[in-house]
């Protein structure tokens, strides 16, 4: 089987969870953005935007380097090792930090009231969310390594349902049956947005205790030179991490801060929400970096990576700018996945999604500096990005609004695919398929630009016009790389039949 073959086949695979995952948080999305208001729902965006910068902190890179690693263990003793003194490091960082969060409660909660986003218990379940998700993300490295798929499907999509039905529960049946002496008690009124913190943090608590047979056999120790060599490997990555967590999730913090008290929650909500609808593309990146990252960086060869790697992003390239079709063609249909407060921003989605889409472009491109072992890329990289990002935010925000923050996101990610490109070519070169790329992404281009300027304003009449525009690139794709469309069908029909 071809790398690319497999690499479809793993990113189906992990996609299937992904996108039943996502659709819960979906339906989720389309719950919350109807109970809650717009400012509401900036103040728990805003707190969530902190919860990926310190999963960053305390998993310091080591899930990439538990893939790494693995890949050159000699035996299962070395295998255990590696997950003891990763799992130990990890858990001792996540302890010190809630503790931490205690200490300095107070400042905190000084800060945040100064943005009219003021909770000490909110500011407590952030701790402890981030403590515990940091510890799972171990377990759930492992997993992804031995390709236990099954498993990890099971317990993602475990923690999915029991976090959205603790939130219907708490919104919709709780208010309720407050006067009932069984209920009485979980109700405080006004306590609002933390119930969204408390059904999470349950969760997260009940993934701990799904991922325990996955910790069978762990013994806290380190190994100071195993530890010292993925320290070397992954420090680049923690501090790239950071970077590029701040370059996805400093624009919320920035809106808060930059724009008019009266408004600066509400945009922050709006925002957040309309992000939701772009996270779609999010998602497919998701789907294709569980599969390549332990591919890529334990079971490929080094003398096929570079093949690999050009004709993965090729196909990654074209799947993506289907995906920016799909988006924006159907965006009547997508709209209501928020809720009508939230639309006001809706006109910012495909900035949104083709800032997703570069960093899915940046993602598999990260992949040479990784396999070479010369993570100090990363460095570079995502610290450019965090400049551009903090700039072009300062610069757009007070002009624009949240607008401004789109485009920034947009020439952020842009200016980390050039960089990223410029020194693979000088330090690994890899001959991607540059013409391709230009061929599909201005084809996916003028078709959203002929719906933009020529779609009828009747919304049926509309997206049949769309679906026809949608075909057009199909059709493009198949014949430009050679696809006859019927046998495919079959064998895809045959394939059907013989699993049953």
């Amino acid at each position: 089987m071809s790398i690319v073959k497999k690499l479809a086949g793993q990113t189906a695979t992990y996609g299937l969870s992904t996108i039943l995952v996502k659709f819960i948080n979906y339906v989720l999305t389309i719950y919350l953005t109807r109970v809650l208001t717009d400012a509401q729902y900036g103040v728990q965006s805003y707190y969530y935007a902190f919860i990926p910068f310190g999963l960053t902190v305390l998993t310091m890179g080591l899930e990439t380097g538990y893939f790494r690693f693995v890949g050159k263990a000699e035996n299962a003793e070395s295998k255990n090792a590696l997950f003891n003194t990763i799992m130990t490091t990890v858990s001792a960082a996540a302890t010190l930090f809630f503790i931490a969060v205690l200490l300095f409660l107070e400042p905190i909660y000084d800060y945040t009231s100064s943005l009219e986003a003021g909770s000490r218990p909110i500011i407590i379940m952030c701790g402890a969310l981030i403590s515990i998700d940091a510890v799972s993300a171990i377990p759930f490295a492992k997993l992804r390594a031995e390709n236990r798929v099954r498993r990890f499907v099971m317990t993602k999509v475990a923690n999915v349902i029991i976090n959205v039905g603790l939130c219907l529960f708490f919104y919709s049946v709780l208010p309720r049956a407050a006067h009932l002496s069984a209920f009485g008690w979980m109700w405080i009124d006004g306590f609002g947005v933390g119930y969204i913190f408390v059904a999470n943090l349950i969760a997260s608590l009940a993934t701990v205790v799904m991922l325990l047979p996955q910790m069978r056999g762990f013994r806290p120790g380190i190994d100071r030179r195993l530890l010292g060599s993925l320290i070397l490997f992954s420090a680049p990555l923690l501090i790239s991490g950071l970077s590029g967590t701040a370059n996805e999730f400093i624009d919320r913090q920035l809106l808060a801060a930059l724009l008019p008290p009266d408004i600066k929650m509400s945009s922050v909500g709006i925002y957040s929400g309309v992000m939701k609808i772009a996270a779609l593309m999010y998602l497919f990146i998701q789907m294709y970096r569980f599969a390549a990252e332990p591919l890529f960086l334990a079971n490929v060869k080094k003398e096929d990576f570079k093949t690999a790697n050009a004709e993965a992003m090729k196909f990654f390239i074209i799947a993506s700018v289907a995906i920016f079709l799909v988006i924006t063609l159907y965006i009547d249909i997508f709209k209501y996945f928020i809720g009508p407060e939230f639309r006001a921003g809706i006109g910012i989605v495909p900035i949104l999604v083709l800032s997703n889409m570069m960093i899915g472009i940046y993602v598999n491109m990260s992949f040479w500096y990784k396999v070479t072992d010369k993570t100090v890329f990363a460095v570079i990289i995502s610290a450019a990005g965090l400049a551009v990002t903090i700039a072009l935010n300062l610069l757009l925000i007070p002009r624009m609004g949240y607008e401004g923050s789109a485009w920034a996101r947009l020439g952020c990610e842009s200016a980390m695919v050039v960089l990223s490109y410029i020194l693979n070519q000088r330090y690994y070169p890899i001959r991607y398929d540059l013409r391709s790329a230009a061929f599909y992404m201005a084809t996916g281009g003028a078709l959203y630009a002929v719906s933009v300027l020529l779609s009828p304003d009747n919304m049926a009449i509309r997206l049949l016009f769309n679906t026809l525009l949608m075909a057009v690139f199909l059709l493009l794709f198949l014949k430009k790389e050679h696809i006859d469309a019927a046998s495919l069908i079959k064998t895809i029909v045959n394939k059907i039949k013989r699993k049953r």
